[in-house]
């Protein structure tokens, strides 16, 4: 029986997000300079010609997948809508950064390493800066909301901490004592902690 143009759609959806997930591994481990698209196509166990099909170059393969970090933005915007509270949503904001952290390493892996190198494509560049930016207007509004004195450089510097968290995890997972320092980063923006500091 052939194929219906669902399933056919189903099948189209499925290879790409192989292609995307193969690319987010071996750009994470390798590099961006040390992969190529048949290494991406041989990992997502497809041909190299199947791949340029959904992907023209490894450029857009690699935007692509940093524009899947915009998605994280969208959590946090709908984390904003669910609750009222600014103190809650930042004990929240905190602990899914940490758990986004633990359940995507090869993204963080892949983000940490891209931007240093965001150079790569003028494209890729703005989705940097697209990210940091939507990242710090969140933030500093939660902050203003709170009543910190400096909001802006209050954001720039959560995400400095979280940043560095990602890094010095990523090096050396098996000793960084994680749960411990989001415990006290926690501690560091809880209502007490931050009502000390506001206005």
């Amino acid at each position: 029986m052939p194929r219906t143009k669902e399933q056919f759609k189903e099948i189209r959806e499925k290879t790409k997000r192989n292609i995307l997930n193969a690319g987010l591994k071996l750009f994470a481990r390798k590099g961006y300079h040390g992969t190529s698209i048949a290494d991406i196509a041989k990992e997502a166990g497809i041909s190299k010609g199947l791949a340029y099909n959904y992907f023209k170059s490894k450029d857009e393969l690699a935007e692509a997948i940093l524009l899947m970090a915009l998605e994280f933005l969208d959590e946090f915007d709908a984390l904003f809508k669910m609750e009222e509270d600014p103190y809650k949503i930042m004990e929240i904001l905190i602990k899914e950064t940490f758990n986004h952290l633990r359940r995507n390493e090869e993204f963080w892996r892949l983000y940490v390493s891209f931007s240093f190198q965001a150079e790569i494509t003028p494209k890729m560049s703005k989705i940097f800066k697209d990210l940091e930016k939507g990242y710090i207007d969140k933030v500093e509004k939660l902050f203003r909301k709170i009543g910190i004195k400096n909001a802006k450089a209050e954001a720039y510097l959560l995400g400095a901490l979280f940043d560095g968290v990602s890094i010095d995890y990523l090096l050396d997972k098996e000793n960084y004592p994680l749960k411990s320092v989001e415990r006290l980063i926690l501690k560091k923006y809880s209502k007490e902690s931050l009502k000390n500091n506001s206005l």
